[in-house]
């Protein structure tokens, strides 16, 4: 069984924190909560859950499962209401499980605590959810040379006087279960605040080895957009867990610092979307 895009988000940070710093004392390791979960305005909160792991730990499709985490108490609260959430089984992830709110969505300008119980620890996260950001246009380009293959563009104007932070993700209809962050996915507007700018997005980065798979959009491709804002430290994580993702198989390369977390008495990410959604056909 493949590991749909190795999508254990929670188990790929520990390996990326343990490449800096390895544990060699493996026998004294101690297992902490990994947070994967996101909520946006007019949706419920989705959370994806599992234990960390010794950076000298076996990694397969069983032992994955392992490390998912099925037993916890799970909650969040936006101040006024908290609600428990529920796991249920999820295919368009690995291991297949996520903590869902069927009753307190998302609303713009409003924080979001989650709380996450497991074996007397409580990890807690804090997270806002930023005004969407409209974009003015959206199209599909050949890339120089090619006959099918490009990328697609964004033309969008940058709220001015405060600072702003992006990131974008992709699904092709009838290729991909959900959707996928693109390469490169996470810029904020120091080069552009205030201003009209335009932007090319590569499709996101799979398993798979080949650079046309993994950058390129196909000719007759559907292609759903979801442009978000997210806060800073929403940006911080990501932008650290992309700079190790990137890095992770050159040794010449390391960042020498830990991928960043928004958790306390945890890793991982609890992130606020302020999202809008797009189509475009690559035509």
């Amino acid at each position: 069984m493949t590991m749909k895009y190795l999508n254990l988000l929670a188990f790929s940070i520990i390996l990326l924190s343990s490449c800096v710093e390895p544990n060699f004392e493996v026998e004294d390791y101690q297992s902490q909560i990994v947070i994967d979960g996101w909520i946006e305005q007019g949706k419920y909160p989705q959370i994806l859950l599992t234990l960390s792991a010794p950076y000298f730990s076996e990694i397969d499709s069983v032992s994955l499962r392992n490390y998912s985490l099925t037993r916890a108490k799970v909650s969040v609260s936006n101040g006024e209401t908290t609600e428990v959430l529920t796991l249920k089984p999820n295919d368009a992830y690995f291991p297949p499980y996520m903590y869902v709110g069927t009753s307190l969505k998302g609303e713009v300008g409003k924080s979001y605590t989650l709380t996450v119980e497991y074996a007397g620890v409580k990890a807690i996260a804090t997270t806002t959810i930023p005004e969407p950001v409209s974009i003015d246009s959206l199209w599909f380009a050949l890339d120089q040379g090619k006959d099918s293959l490009g990328y697609i563009w964004i033309q969008f104007t940058d709220k001015p006087s405060r600072k702003n932070y992006y990131r974008t993700l992709t699904q092709i209809r009838n290729t991909d279960s959900k959707y996928i962050p693109n390469y490169f996915p996470n810029w904020n507007d120091d080069y552009f605040d205030g201003q009209k700018v335009e932007i090319s997005l590569f499709k996101g980065n799979k398993t798979s080895t080949n650079k046309t798979d993994q950058v390129y959009y196909q000719v007759g491709d559907t292609i759903s957009l979801k442009f978000t804002a997210i806060d800073k430290a929403s940006y911080d994580f990501w932008n650290s867990f992309q700079k190790e993702i990137l890095n992770s198989g050159n040794p010449f390369a390391s960042t020498n610092a830990r991928v960043q977390t928004n958790v306390t008495n945890g890793l991982g990410i609890w992130c606020g979307y302020g999202s809008s959604y797009y189509q475009v056909i690559a035509r």
